[in-house]
């Protein structure tokens, strides 16, 4: 049970580690080098709108200096025999003019009611890379010592992508993912802001073809509501919802 995107990348295909900036969320170890002040992600999701598996995600960051920052994302998924959590902690900093880069531990934890628990810790690197006034790119590479926890290899991910921001009201993001269990999968998202207090999104990603597609609303003080949905063809829809508070 990998941990279900949050609203808003779940909303954009998952195309989310190039996303520039803090706006959906920690999908990249290296956003916290943007130098936002602080910001608290609160979610929730129903994987194919199954009653009995439960989810929650916590992301936050806060800023240490103008060109550094610390980020902690907490992950839980699970059904009444079996769950797993993921702590992660982050680091990102501003190396120049448009280099980020980040890193985080993880600590995973699984726990079935038959056979016990599991921990496990491993790490991941990230960065971001403006090499044009428009275009991002962006990478990060999860578990690349693949750890072993419960007698199973954690597997490594790779995961690299590009965002560009084609106008101030919106954004194609483009990413490929990769680990050794599956196909790689390909993914690609819009996010369209018609006016400064809505934002519109959607995405599409492969292996199995899935659709993503949701909205934000922007309301005073920092807050913001997001929702967001995936349609796997097999299995059904994957609802979500996250609460945003922010502070630039």
């Amino acid at each position: 049970m990998r941990p279900v995107d949050n609203a808003a990348a779940l909303a954009l295909g998952g195309a989310a580690v190039a996303y520039p900036g803090t706006r959906i969320g920690l999908n990249n170890d290296a956003v916290p080098g943007f130098g936002n002040k602080t910001g608290i992600f609160l979610g929730s999701a129903l994987p194919y709108s199954i009653g009995g598996w439960q989810t929650a995600r916590f992301q936050g960051f806060v800023r240490a200096s103008a060109n550094d920052g610390f980020g902690l994302d907490i992950a839980h998924a699970g059904i009444e025999a079996y769950n797993e959590q993921r702590f992660r902690f982050s680091y990102g900093r501003r190396m120049g003019n448009g280099f980020l880069l980040g890193g985080s531990a993880d600590v995973l934890r699984v726990s079935a009611q038959e056979y016990g628990n599991a921990t496990a810790v491993t790490f991941n690197l990230s960065a971001l890379v403006n090499p044009l006034p428009d275009l991002w790119l962006g990478a990060q590479i999860q578990n690349p010592v693949q750890v072993e926890m419960g007698g199973a290899v954690v597997p490594a991910v790779l995961r690299i992508g590009a965002a560009w921001q084609a106008a101030n009201t919106l954004i194609l993001l483009a990413e490929t993912e990769k680990d050794l269990e599956r196909p790689a999968q390909i993914k690609a998202g819009i996010e369209y802001r018609p006016v400064p207090q809505i934002v519109l999104r959607t995405g599409i990603r492969t292996e199995p073809a899935r659709v993503g597609f949701g909205a934000g609303l922007h309301l005073a003080g920092g807050i913001e509501i997001d929702a967001g949905a995936e349609w796997h063809p097999t299995l059904g829809l994957t609802p979500a919802a996250m609460l945003v508070w922010r502070r630039e």
